[in-house]
Parts: C-alpha cells; structure tokens; sequence
C-alpha cells in the first residue's frame, strides 16, 4: 500500500523530512535519476539547487554524493529560485537538472522536481518511468564500491550560485525589455516585499534596484521563515498595515522556492486584499499582449481552473484560450506547441513567458510593473476596470483508493442533471462542470496534499459563486458515501 504522505507525481516529490523524506530516499532518486538521463543523453551535466529549507542543504549534498558515484558533472547553484535554476539548465547546457523544495508545504517538509534539458519539468511519461525505476531499485553501491569507482568516472562539482544569480537578475530585466524599464524607473513607485526568507531573497533586490523600484524589504533572512510559508492571505493580510505605513504602492510575497508571487494591495478587491491569482494572470495576459503588434489568434494556455476573467482579458485583444489539465508541465508543453506568448494558471500567481519555461514569480511581478507604467494608472485602477469575476475554492477529505471512482461518479450525476461535463488528463485528472456559458464547478484530486479533493467554482456573481460551492460540496458528500 502506498505511503498517505508521499507524494509521488508528474508535480515532483513531496513528504515530510526525516519520515517518507529522507537523505537516504534522496540519494536513491538522485541516483535513478543520473542513470536515467545517460542512458537517453550520454554521460550528464546536471545542475542542483534548493530552497532555504532547513532540511534542503542535506539533501542536497545526498543526492550529489548520487550523482558523484555515476560520474555527472554537477553544477551547484545552492539556494535559488526554481525558474532561476530552470534558466540555468539552458543556460549553461545541462542535460537535467534537480531542485529541493516542497513548495508552498511547511518547513517540515520536503522534496524535489525534476527538470529536463530544456528547463521544463519531465514530462509525466518521463517522471513515470524515474518513479517506477526508483520502487524496482532495492540497494545501491555502498560507500566502498562507490570509493573505488569514483575516480574513474572523474565526477566534476563547480560552485555557480554567484554567476547564476547575476544572470538570471539580467535575464529577468532583458525579458522587459531597455523601453519598459526607463518606463518602470519613471513610475517611481514603492513597494513592499515579502521573500519569508526563501529562495526569492536573492535575487529580489537585485531586480528591483535594475528596475529603479524603492523597496521596503522585509524577512530577508535567509532561511527565516517569519510567516506561514504558502503565500494566501492569511499569511500576508498584516502587508497591508505596512504598505498604509511606508505610503507604498503596494506589496509582493513569495512562496519558498519564489516560482509565485502574490499580490497584496491596501484596499479590498472584490473581498481581498491578495489580488487572486486568476486576475494576476489577467493582468500578465494584458500586460504581453500590450506589446504585440497584432495579437488576433495568438492562444493563451491555461488550466480548466482557471478563471473566465482570462479568456475575457484575451478575447479584448482577439487572442483566445486554450484548457489543459491542472499541471505546470501541461500548460508549458502546449504553449510551446502552440507558439504562446504568455500562460499559466488561475490557481497559481506566477505566469509563464517564453523562453521561460516554468512558471516565474519574479518575472510576474516585474510584467506588472510594466503594465503599471505603460498605463499611467496605479495597479487598483487597472483592476477596477476588468470585468468581476468571483472565484471560491474548498477542499475536502477523500480515501485516495477512492478518488477515481468518486470522479467518476461526480460525472454520472451531474450529467444525469443535464449539465455538460469537461475532463483533462487521465482518470486522475480534472472534471469540470460547464453550469453557464459564464460559471463552472470544478473538481480534481490533487497531487501535492495527499487525501484532499479540491473543488474551485467561478461566476460573475458572487452569490451564484457561492451557490455552486455548496452544490459542488453536497453532490460531492453524497457520491462519497455511496462508495
């Protein structure tokens, strides 16, 4: 029986330090890994990172004695932030790449992603096989025999963390391009930034100070984490008092690993302070196509989660909206088959822009600079005049032997009620219920909290949002009890 609280998925590796994750389990993966890479690309470059997680650095060091013993040429780039450590992939010709964290979980746990070639996760058939190759491996080479054969694959370890950070700060200000930051210098503004003492903390000042942004800096301290780690707004609501204080413009916080960054303004909208991340991914789809000569037929990827505020922000510009499955690799895989300029998902405030290939919260924060300065309005205004849509989200206990049967279910009975069903992925995938043209529930076990089910509904009035939560709720107790 597989273990409740691993989690084990095209997403990454994810469990608790020291109980389902532990050095010895890294050392296993990293070494699967290494040898799944030779055997498709030959003998492998592979860069490691990590977040400022306590448990991280001896992780780390776990999977390079891995990949020591196979011979890699491994480029440590420490603590970074994942979409820096996916640019150096590209950057410096790696085969691969590894990052430690555990995202937006709690310090006591850990994990990892796995990253291909091109920066991008692997592929779900790729991780599949890196998992099913990790549960057939039962031992691997002892210190001795690892010893003895160390030297002769001449395994290389170079220091890169300074070199990448620099690099990725200039790529970071390259992608707004010389126009738009003399643009974001005249705004400015002031804003309130929040790392928690993750992986944004090092580069943040950086790209702000080449924006020409005045920031207030707060838990800076690498490794401190002074807040509760995934950035909602429970854990950034006390940004506002000090963004009213330091007469900011307003305020950013990232998660541990800085692939999202939120949003924090001084007054509500539409009942929060924390801009929701479907209205972020609005403002990066305006912000992008801002900038297009003509972007009549250009395709915006995103998941079936995702708000409809984004499909109405690119109809503006002719542009339309293509649906995968819930998954950063999905959206990623068909941006690059459908040539789009920007992407992402509602449930997660961090865009993806080509040549990027993951999402990334610092260029999120920056393209919204950029089309606060190319608008001449403060980031509020911009805001009040999108269309309301109002988006809630619940989760909810499941067996995870019984979360296809239960989706499976939750089909039948709505369409048995005449609604019109959607589904992505496989039999674990998302499924969506189509209730108007306008409004949908949406149901999808997730991948990263074991046990949970997460139910997401959207409508142009809250009322309705509301309506739909509670009958996405009731039919989802009732199918459950009927198993």
């Amino acid at each position: 029986m597989k273990n409740k609280d691993l989690i084990e998925s095209f997403s990454g590796i994810r469990g608790i330090f020291g109980q389902t994750i532990t050095p010895n389990f890294a050392k296993k993966y990293a070494f699967v890994f290494g040898n799944w890479l030779a055997n498709k690309l030959g003998k492998p470059a592979i860069i490691i990172g990590c977040d400022s997680r306590p448990s991280s650095e001896e992780l780390k060091k776990a999977m390079i004695e891995s990949l020591v013993s196979l011979g890699c040429k491994i480029i440590d780039v420490g603590v970074a932030p994942t979409p820096a450590i996916s640019f150096g992939v590209r950057e410096y010709g790696c085969e691969g790449g590894i990052y430690i964290t555990a995202s937006h979980n709690e310090p006591e746990y850990n994990g990892w992603k796995f990253l291909w070639r091109d920066g991008a996760l692997l592929r779900p058939d790729q991780i599949k096989e890196v998992i099913e190759a990790v549960h057939k491996t039962k031992t691997l080479p002892g210190p001795k025999v690892v010893d003895k054969v160390a030297p002769k694959p001449k395994a290389e370890i170079v220091n890169r963390h300074k070199d990448l950070i620099q690099k990725y700060v200039n790529f970071v200000l390259d992608l707004l391009g010389k126009e738009a930051v003399q643009a974001i210098k005249k705004t400015k503004l002031k804003i309130v930034v929040d790392p928690n003492g993750g992986a944004a903390t090092t580069v943040i000042k950086q790209i702000l100070d080449g924006l020409g942004i005045e920031g207030v800096y707060l838990n800076m301290g690498l490794g401190e984490f002074k807040r509760k780690v995934e950035p909602i707004e429970e854990s950034l609501a006390y940004l506002v008092d000090v963004i009213k204080k330091e007469k900011a413009d307003l305020a950013a916080g990232w998660d541990s690993d800085a692939d999202r960054c939120e949003i924090v303004l001084s007054e509500k909208f539409l009942d929060s302070y924390v801009v929701s991340g479907n209205y972020v991914l609005a403002l990066l789809v305006d912000s992008v196509l801002t900038d297009l000569e003509d972007a009549r037929g250009k395709i915006i990827v995103t998941n079936d989660a995702t708000s409809n505020i984004v499909r109405r922000t690119a109809k503006r510009f002719g542009a339309n909206v293509k649906e995968v499955e819930v998954g950063e690799i999905n959206v990623v895989e068909e941006m690059y088959r459908l040539d789009s300029p920007v992407g992402g998902e509602g449930s997660s405030s961090g865009g993806i822009f080509p040549p990027q290939r993951c999402r990334d919260g610092m260029v999120t924060l920056a393209m919204i600079l950029k089309l606060i300065a190319k608008q001449g309005q403060s980031l509020a205004e911009i805001l009040t005049g999108y269309p309301k849509y109002y988006a809630k989200a619940t989760k909810v206990k499941c067996d995870p032997e019984k979360q296809v049967e239960i989706r499976k279910r939750l089909e039948e009975h709505f369409e048995k009620n005449g609604f019109k069903t959607q589904k992505t992925g496989d039999e674990t995938g998302g499924l969506k219920i189509l209730v108007t043209f306008d409004s949908f529930i949406f149901f999808r076990a997730s991948k990263t909290e074991p046990g949970i089910f997460r139910i997401i509904t959207d409508s142009p009035e809250k009322i309705e949002t509301e309506r739909l939560l509670k009958m996405g709720r009731g039919a989802f107790e009732n199918v459950k009890r009927l198993i």
